[in-house]
């Protein structure tokens, strides 16, 4: 019995290898490659002295590829033009097109540009050096790079050293070192000697290495950097298994400084200034478009009828690079064609202000609208157009104020006759209220009362109570509005710790709108927002410097620093009917570093 047992147990083995055998698949390949290429040898070595030839030899041990190298890859110091750069099988070559400079440490810094070709594993942050001189320059500068506006890291700036500490080197003197932010805005200057120097930032438009246009977004340092080297003590924690306790060792580790210089990039204000079009749609109605607001204002006048003061109203939009000029007079307006003479502020090229002067042929091309088919009686009239209101909103935030605006300018508005009603009771209650015209966007009104959440209120105009100057009137209006409820607003609550007078705290919104800002006010530093609607906000404070109520960029050429942010260090949820008390909070202890890395996405230079 035992012996048939272990003759139907080797059948059995026989019969596994076999199904094994015939059920081999096809071949894995093995493990994935996810291991990036490996210098073996180069020519020269790194860190070579005395090397005078043009072309640098890099080989891995593996075949390798490029990936975008014209934007990461850059030679510091700069060169006048750039090398070309061949990957040739397991082979990098580098080949200068000019005399390189004699004793002098070249880096060539490849970022991430190297990959293998197979699975295109990315060697990081590579960069080989090489001296044509008897030594070779060792000491390292680095940090980081944010834009000013949000903190965002900024990818793909170049960072200069500069061994003239003038404030005009950027703009006329070639650095002596360089390097290219990463994408998570982290720059290393490698390969730098003793001594002292600026620091700047640059996106380098023109790409001569100087700041000399006014779009270039730009950032400096006001501290001069000094190189040099220490060495630290780390903790190296190692975890025992077999204990499951943690022991903890010490080493030290050689660091080049500054290792965490924090540069802020901004743009100034430098756009020319020009005309970009203009437009008649109505008969009365002249309207000219600018590429950016107007620092004054745009003045018109009928050619060959200058001495006529008073022909015009202005209207200009809310950013006050839109200006309509409505025509007061019919004779005039009823033209076809009006030519007008037009003069405006504009800035040149290199941003100093003058006045132009232009004469624009004005026309309107009247359309006639097709008449929708109706039935009527005839002896019923064609309805007279009267004036309606535009703009109207039908629900009000707690804080809001009621807003309106008119098709035309009005040549007659009749304040007495506009009432408001709130509808809390039964019968509708009169409601006390300021009446406020805008005087340069003239077409728009304002109804500022103190509202109750929740309730509804009632606006009527009485007929005839505005003429515009087309010489139409209004009919009876009656615009209703209610004021959202309590609950459906949420309330912040916060304790800023040794507030100072310029600090302005501000709540924005996802898209970085600001929704609500306030100073504090107070020495216990208690600030609350309320009426907030639902939905995800962050707390900043700016560093008002000039107290204008709003962040303001920097000017190099004034040599003034964009203003300072500092965020609360989480994102707030804001809920319906729901106060969130977020106790104390502490911006000595901001850390721009951990903020950017944990809410901001790096931004690319805009090629």
């Amino acid at each position: 019995m035992k012996k048939k047992i272990s003759q139907l147990a080797i059948i059995a083995v026989i019969s596994q290898l076999f199904w094994y055998c015939a059920n081999v698949g096809m071949p894995t390949g093995g493990l994935k490659d996810e291991d990036p290429p490996v210098v073996v040898k180069s020519t020269p070595a790194a860190n070579a002295l005395n090397y005078r030839e043009k072309t640098i030899y890099i080989e891995f041990d593996e075949l390798i590829q490029l990936k975008d190298y014209r934007s990461k890859f850059i030679v510091s110091p700069p060169v006048n033009k750039q090398p070309i750069v061949e990957a040739r099988g397991n082979r990098l070559l580098v080949t200068f097109e000019e005399d390189l400079q004699p004793n002098t440490t070249y880096t060539l810094d490849f970022a991430d540009a190297i990959a293998d070709n197979n699975e295109g594993n990315v060697l990081e942050s590579y960069s080989f050096s090489f001296s044509t001189g008897e030594y070779i320059d060792s000491l390292q500068v680095s940090g980081n790079l944010y834009d000013a506006d949000d903190l965002s890291p900024s990818e793909g700036v170049l960072i200069y050293l500069h061994n003239n500490l003038n404030d005009t080197a950027i703009q006329t003197l070639v650095p002596i070192r360089m390097a290219k932010t990463n994408s998570l805005g982290r720059f290393n200057i490698r390969n730098v000697s003793p001594g002292q120097y600026r620091i700047y930032a640059l996106d380098d438009a023109n790409r001569n290495n100087k700041f000399d246009q006014p779009g270039e977004a730009m950032a400096w340092s006001d501290i001069i950097v000094d190189p040099d080297f220490e060495y630290r003590t780390f903790a190296d924690t190692i975890r025992i298994d077999s204990l499951e306790t943690d022991s903890v060792s010490y080493y030290e580790k050689l660091v080049y400084t500054p290792d965490s210089i924090q540069l802020f990039k901004f743009q100034h204000d430098y756009k020319e200034q020009y005309l970009v079009s203009e437009e008649r749609k109505e008969r009365a109605k002249l309207t000219y478009y600018f590429n950016r607001p107007l620092e004054e204002d745009a003045k018109i006048s009928l050619t060959g009828k200058e001495d006529i003061s008073d022909a015009f109203i202005m209207d200009r939009s809310f950013k006050n690079d839109t200006v309509t000029f409505w025509v007061k007079d019919s004779t005039y307006y009823n033209q076809d064609s009006l030519s007008i003479s037009i003069s405006y502020p504009m800035r040149d090229t290199l941003d100093n202000p003058y006045t132009k002067a232009d004469t624009i042929a004005m026309y309107f091309f009247e359309i006639k609208e097709k008449k929708k088919k109706r039935r009527k009686k005839d002896d019923e009239p064609e309805p007279i157009p009267t004036i309606q209101l535009k703009n109207v909103k039908n629900k009000l935030d707690v804080f809001g104020q009621f807003h309106f605006s008119l098709p035309a300018p009005a040549t007659e508005f009749n304040t007495n006759a506009v009432k408001l009603y709130n509808h809390k009771d039964t019968i509708p209650a009169e409601q006390p209220f300021e009446f406020i015209h805008n005087k340069h966007q003239i077409l728009n009104y304002t109804i500022k009362s103190e509202w109750e959440p929740g309730v509804r209120y009632e606006m009527i105009i009485d007929s005839a109570a505005i003429f515009d100057i087309y010489g139409l009137y209004n009919d009876s209006i009656n615009a209703q509005f209610s004021i959202k409820s309590l609950d459906s607003y949420g309330l912040i609550r916060i304790q800023v710790l040794n507030p100072q007078e310029n600090w302005l705290v501000q709540l924005i919104n996802r898209k970085d709108i600001v929704v609500q800002q306030k100073y504090i006010r107070n020495k216990t530093g208690k600030i609350g927002f309320r009426y907030i609607n639902p939905g995800e906000y962050m707390l900043r404070i700016v560093v008002d410097q000039n107290m204008n109520g709003k962040w303001d960029s920097g000017n190099y050429y004034e040599r003034i620093q964009p203003e300072q942010l500092i965020y609360f260090p989480k994102k707030l949820n804001v809920r319906k009917n729901w106060e969130d008390n977020h106790g104390s909070w502490d911006p000595e202890i901001f850390n721009v570093d951990n903020f950017s890395r944990q809410f901001r996405k790096p931004k690319k230079k805009e090629e």
